[in-house]
Order: structure tokens, then C-alpha cells, then sequence
């Protein structure tokens, strides 16, 4: 997943496609190259291959897989990677068997173990600033060095930079750019 390596994922809530083509050219005038669209809503899938067809130099997610249904259906939709809050073991092998992108969530010394068992080498830290920010990053970072990390939940403009920062961050992701 070399496109992520120290990005800012913009991560949208997307309730209707009208409007949403300015909304990506204005992200991609700001120099964003990669964008999370959170499964929340009715019109998910259809602005992931909309941005996918009319932006097609941009890395396209879909966040908030929490079941083997919703990954195959983005698998079908042609997105590039996918994000979870939690790791459900079922789901990442269901990923790695279709050779997707997929980056579970941890909270927890137990969970980043349980995705090195995986195979993983890239998780997803939620809720980054609920769990400590940046210092829970550094806390792990000593014995799970070898892991890479993907803070998002809390994760804000005057931050981001202190996340990036840190060795083992491979990336963050926010919402701050859609206000």
C-alpha cells in the first residue's frame, strides 16, 4: 500500500452525490491524492465509483467494513482498499484471499498481536485521540516497532503533523478538510 505512505486520507461522509464533484476537486486542489468514503450512507457505493470514474488518479477507500458482505460489495465497486474500526480475523482473510487492501483497527497490545498473527504489517488506530494520541502511538511503537500504524478518529489539522512524525505512522486519515 506504498500510495498511503504519508498521506492524509480525507475521510468523507458522503449523504447525496450532488455537489460532489467540487468537493473532490477542491480536495485535490488541497493535494490530496487518497479518500476514505465511510459505508454510513445510501449513496456510499455510488460515490466511490463516482469519484473512481471522474477521478481516476485518486486512491479510492471504503471505510467502516464490518462484515464479509460489505467487503465483497466493495470489492465489486472496484475500491482501491478498505478501512475497519476493529479487526475481525474472518474479514482480513476474506481480504487476503481476494488480494484487497484492507486495514483493520486496534485499541489494544492484544489486537496489534493479533494482527501480526494475520500477517499484517499496517493497522488502523481508532479512536487515535480517545486512546492517547500520539503517546499511545509512541507507548506501543517500543515493543510493536515493527508495525505500522494508520491514526484516525480525533485526528485534526493541528495534529496530523505530530502523528506523521513518528516512525511508525505510515498514515493518518481525518475529516477535518471537509468543514
Amino acid at each position: 500500500m506504498e500510495y498511503l505512505k504519508n498521506e492524509v486520507v480525507a475521510v468523507l461522509v458522503i449523504k447525496t452525490l450532488e455537489g460532489l464533484e467540487a468537493k473532490i476537486k477542491n480536495l485535490v486542489a488541497k493535494d490530496f491524492k487518497v479518500i476514505e468514503v465511510t459505508l454510513r450512507t445510501e449513496c456510499a457505493l455510488d460515490a466511490i465509483k463516482f469519484i473512481k470514474k471522474t477521478f481516476p488518479q485518486l486512491k479510492v477507500g471504503a471505510g467502516t467494513i464490518l462484515t464479509k458482505e460489505q467487503l465483497n460489495i466493495c470489492i465489486e465497486n472496484n475500491a482501491d482498499f478498505g478501512v475497519a474500526p476493529g479487526l475481525n480475523q474472518e474479514i482480513v482473510k476474506l481480504a487476503q484471499q481476494n488480494n484487497f487492501d484492507f486495514i483493520p483497527g486496534i485499541a489494544t497490545a492484544s489486537e496489534i498481536e493479533a494482527a501480526m498473527s494475520l500477517g499484517l504489517n499496517l493497522v488502523k488506530v481508532f479512536p487515535a485521540k480517545v486512546l492517547g494520541g500520539v503517546d499511545f502511538i509512541k507507548a506501543v511503537s517500543g515493543p510493536y516497532h515493527m508495525m505500522k500504524f494508520m491514526p484516525t478518529g480525533g485526528v485534526s489539522e493541528a495534529d496530523y503533523n505530530d502523528y506523521l512524525s513518528l516512525p511508525t505512522v505510515y498514515c493518518v486519515g481525518g475529516t477535518w478538510m471537509n468543514k
